[in-house]
């Protein structure tokens, strides 16, 4: 799930669709949404190195565990998701509040604060800068395990 750092706001984030899908349960009509913050236009530390919405997990028919990175939607959420997207990248983007998923782990899309950004979704960019941030963030725990090692062999 994307982790936010402590002073940094839920507010007006840029969010692009990882995928969509028609929810199949008797009356529901709107769809499953997967979400992801955009590390397109991040740089540095603002970059997220998990940057999925929702990390939600399930045991399959087959009895394997998987995640499913999707929250759902109503009809009517949906088509203001629809309406308020750039479409003109590589996926649907947006800019939104997010708030925390009562009824589960993740954040969840307020579709009451969508709103259109200017700047479309670039997918290798996204790619590119979260690949690095996931890099940097393992770099920084091998670090710290090595300073956790030295202090403890130092205390012996």
């Amino acid at each position: 799930m994307a982790g936010f750092k402590k002073g940094q706001s839920f507010k007006n984030q840029r969010i692009h669709i990882v995928g969509a899908f028609d929810q199949t349960g008797k009356g529901m009509n709107g769809k499953n949404v997967a979400f992801s913050i955009s590390n397109d236009t991040r740089e540095g530390e603002d970059v997220f190195s998990d940057p999925m919405l929702v990390y939600d997990p399930y045991t399959d028919r087959n009895g394997q565990q998987k995640n499913s990175f999707t929250a759902e939607y109503s009809a009517s959420q949906w088509e203001a998701i629809e309406a308020a997207a750039n479409k003109d990248g590589d996926d649907l983007v947006l800019e939104a509040d997010l708030f925390m998923n009562k009824n589960g782990p993740g954040l969840l899309v307020n579709t009451n604060t969508l709103k259109t950004p200017e700047i479309p979704f670039n997918r290798e960019k996204h790619k590119e800068n979260t690949i690095a941030a996931k890099e940097a963030k393992k770099a920084a725990m091998i670090i710290e395990e090595e300073q956790q090692q030295n202090e403890d062999e130092a205390s012996l």
